[in-house]
């Protein structure tokens, strides 16, 4: 059990982010998650009694710090509407000031298809829905980029894991990855957790950005 480890979770109240709460719970880890509105969760006493909540915003220091104090890795799953501007990299770039102040190591990050690098094979449908994705969201695949370029430019051990397709559900397949290839061309809400939980603890793919699939 990690019930000595305290792990901070940004977006936990969102479609991928409960998801990691609960699997981190489930696993013996301590979460500390930042939301901007307090939301009732449904968690037997011994999995509530080491969920602890801080009420702020990703683009606040004072809310980070809070957020961050005493943690040993962070999960990032913060999202945004596509008719909202978006803030990956400017969060992404608050949050890593912050670990290095409070001397936190690992970020867990997630990111989406558009995210092109050298070297990439992605299926047919893959392309497609990436170049769809680039097409009708430029704004968002060029912030993706600079979200990259932030991380790569820290000190961090930051993974970000390349998501298909994200379907409602707890899955329960097994979780390929692979940093070149396409795995696949979905994965359930509860495999991603599963995934990314399983990265604090792992340094495969440390300053790396693998896809994965079910």
């Amino acid at each position: 059990m990690n019930q000595s480890k305290l792990i901070a979770v940004i977006g936990g109240t969102g479609s991928v982010g409960r998801y990691v709460v609960s699997c981190a719970l489930q696993q013996g880890y301590r979460v500390r998650m930042l939301v901007r509105s307090v939301r009732s969760m449904q968690l037997p006493p011994e999995m509530a009694a080491r969920l602890s909540v801080v009420q702020g915003d990703a683009m606040r220091f004072d809310s980070l710090r809070e957020l961050l104090h005493g943690c040993s890795a962070v999960i990032n799953t913060f999202g945004r509407p596509p008719h909202e501007a978006p803030m990956y990299s400017a969060v992404t770039r608050q949050v890593l000031e912050e670990m290095e102040r409070a001397g936190v190591r690992r970020y867990i990050g997630v990111t989406g298809l558009s995210l092109k690098l050298p070297g990439d094979h992605k299926s047919l449908g893959g392309r497609v829905v990436s170049r769809m994705l680039r097409s009708l969201h430029p704004q968002f695949a060029q912030d993706r980029v600079a979200e990259l370029a932030v991380l790569q430019g820290s000190s961090v051990d930051w993974t970000l894991v390349r998501l298909p397709v994200v379907k409602e559900g707890q899955g329960g397949c097994a979780v390929k990855a692979d940093l070149q290839r396409m795995t696949s061309n979905r994965i359930y809400n509860g495999d991603v957790a599963r995934f990314l939980v399983g990265q604090i603890e792992t340094p495969d793919y440390v300053r790396h950005c693998p896809f994965i699939g079910s």
